[in-house]
């Protein structure tokens, strides 16, 4: 076993300089690789680096199939086409194919985000066919099927030779990739992960998940329009057959293969997606590729047989893919006639078997070997930020009503809870108590009654209008940010960036050693711990806790406890509290508001609800037993 090796550097600063020695030796090839063929892969790869970031906002930040982006980088190209021909000078036209990509792709993101998964990429087929179709039919404008011929214009009167053009790609590729990795590392590029790991938690937390589904979609459509540009200008000739089925092919299994969620793996994507067609034409150079692909999707499941156990299908199927493949490229007479089927093999294959991409499988290994320095964390200030000071209840609901077909979930429920109070909702399992938290954080609209949170009534059945007039909840079920460390979990909640805040809040609820942990990494306690976190950054007047103890031990629920307890000596926030330990509600609760069937039963203090008969009758169906069973734990079984 090797020990690993620490070479002194943070990790973004080592990544720093691999991007910037990698441009320098990109640049130099032309010098080395001669020919204009050479030159004009090279140029080729640099652009669809471009579109392959712009692809990956979609693709990988949002976890959507995105079948319009060969379509948005065909308008793109057009529009600088016809500025060309209008005898716009060289920015204005890049210009306008970025804006003629932008307004369509914007256009399209309002209405077909709010779908998900299948109908998302239907509506963005439909969107690629119909342009193809467009494209084709207004030959007065764009040629048709015949296409248009276009000279590169020059560059603030220097005329660009293909050289030239290509060192100009490369100062836009390294441009691109340096603002997408800021801007998808910023707060914003934090919500476009948070809303892919739960667009539920990222509007109920007032982050907004269909702004930032727009944004990521728009900033995409412009790098597709920038890229069309890039594109038309490199090779002078565009036609609406080059945009179709097979282009949305290669530029996903670019994504997928290269690897989501990462710059290097678009640019890796492009390296792979612009040589593999060129390679179609070279059997041995493409044996040779399929070969060693083959035999590294074997290793995986010829271990797991020679242990005496089955293949899982994540092991065969990407090994049955390439073998697949292996034999097409020594048995087919003409293999090019077989490259879209070739494209979406190796697609299935990188999906199945590389779920991170070569990108995510190389940085697994650098790890593995190297240790970097930890950027270092923000100093812990502040506790448990307390909100501006408002008039009205933090929460009073009147007469609140959900029906859900036949049945009633919620039935004229009623309640005040003023400033500093913590108000227990209890009752049995289908009594209506999530539904309640649900209508009131805005996930459910009600039928009749109003919501009013400190002074405001906000818009029924919006997650996002609750979140701004001032409620936050946690979830029954966890709603974690798997993809975002605990640090940033609590930033992409603040209304204003405060990382020492941030830190203070991890401290409160004792998370600050484990800043820099993923969510996917924290245990089932700590993630109950965070979300409580995450909802106090957002500086609620009513704030929702559904079950915290839920599952945790008995370490965890002291010390939730004592959170719990501190928010309250603390900060003027009303809380709701569902619950089914005994302990906890006692302990912690100046009213217990008990449901049942719906409707409010019981309110009063602890001490009260204990004696009350209804409450009593509701929980055991029998008055002689003692109210103190009427909440179970594990400890003290009724």
């Amino acid at each position: 076993m090797f020990s690993s090796i620490n070479p002194g550097v943070k990790e973004k600063t080592a990544e720093h300089i691999l991007r910037l020695v990698l441009f320098l030796f990109l640049a130099f090839l032309p010098s080395v690789w001669h020919g204009q063929y050479a030159l004009g892969l090279l140029t080729l790869m640099a652009v669809y680096g471009v579109l392959l970031i712009g692809l990956d906002a979609t693709v990988g930040y949002l976890g959507q199939v995105n079948l319009a982006h060969a379509a948005l980088f065909a308008i793109g190209a057009y529009g600088t086409a016809l500025s060309i021909k209008a005898g716009a000078p060289f920015p204005f036209a890049l210009l306008a194919g970025i804006i003629t990509a932008f307004i369509p792709g914007a256009a399209l993101a309002i209405p077909s985000l709010r779908l998900e998964g299948p109908q998302f990429a239907l509506s963005t087929l439909s969107f690629a066919s119909l342009t193809i179709v467009v494209l084709n039919q207004c030959e007065s404008i764009t040629n048709g099927a015949l296409g248009l011929t276009i000279e590169r214009p020059s560059f603030f009167s220097i005329k660009l030779d293909p050289t030239g053009f290509y060192w100009f790609c490369l100062v836009v590729l390294y441009s691109i990739w340096l603002a997408s990795d800021q801007l998808l590392k910023s707060r914003i590029g934090m919500a476009i992960e948070a809303l892919h790991d739960s667009p539920t938690a990222t509007d109920a937390l007032g982050i907004g998940s269909l702004r930032h589904k727009v944004l990521a979609f728009a900033w995409g459509s412009a790098l597709a329009g920038l890229a069309g540009g890039l594109h038309v200008m490199n090779f002078g000739y565009l036609q609406p057959a080059a945009f179709g089925y097979e282009l949305m092919v290669v530029l996903l299994l670019g994504v997928v293969f290269g690897g989501r969620r990462s710059q290097w793996g678009a640019f890796l994507g492009a390296a792979v997606v612009t040589m593999l067609p060129n390679l179609l034409s070279n059997r041995f150079l493409f044996s040779a590729l399929v070969s060693t692909g083959c035999l590294l999707a074997f290793i995986s499941p010829v271990k797991t047989l020679i242990s005496r156990r089955m293949p899982s299908f994540n092991e065969a199927a990407p090994a049955c893919a390439m073998l697949f493949a292996l034999l097409l490229s020594f048995f087919v007479p003409n293999i090019e006639e077989w490259r879209k089927g070739i494209f979406a093999l190796f697609l299935f294959a990188a999906v199945v078997g590389l779920p991170d991409g070569i990108a995510g499988a190389l940085t697994a290994a650098v790890n593995n070997v190297l240790v970097f320095n930890p950027e270092p964390l923000p100093e812990a200030k502040g506790s448990i930020p307390s909100p501006k000071v408002l008039t009205g209840y933090p929460l009073r609901t009147s007469h609140l009503t959900k029906f859900f077909g036949g049945v009633t979930a919620v039935d004229t429920f009623s309640i005040e809870i003023k400033p500093g109070e913590v108000v227990g909702l209890v009752g049995p399992n289908g009594s209506g108590k999530t539904t309640l938290i649900n209508l009131v954080s805005g996930l459910y609209s009600p039928d009749t009654g109003s919501i009013e949170i400190a002074g405001s009534h906000p818009r029924h059945g919006s997650l996002m209008a609750a979140a701004a007039a001032g409620a936050s909840r946690t979830f029954q079920n966890l709603q974690p940010f798997y993809s975002l460390t605990a640090l940033d979990s609590i930033i992409v909640c603040q209304k204003k960036v405060d990382r020492p805040a941030a830190m203070g809040l991890l401290r409160t609820v004792g998370l600050e050693d484990k800043a820099r942990k993923r969510c996917s990494e924290l245990s089932f306690g700590d993630l109950r711990f965070l979300e409580i976190g995450r909802a106090l950054a957002t500086c609620p007047r009513i704030l929702m806790l559904d079950e915290p103890a839920a599952g945790m031990s008995k370490p965890d629920i002291t010390r939730l406890i004592g959170l719990i307890d501190s928010i309250k000596q603390t900060a003027s926030i009303g809380i709701l509290l569902i619950e089914h330990h005994q302990d906890v509600i006692t302990e912690l609760c100046n009213r217990v508001a008990v449901m049942n069937g719906g409707s409010l039963i019981a309110l009063g203090t602890p001490e009260e609800i204990r004696k009350n008969p209804r409450v009593i009758e509701a929980y055991l169906g029998a008055e002689d037993l003692h109210a103190s069973c009427m909440i179970k734990t594990e400890e003290e079984p009724c």
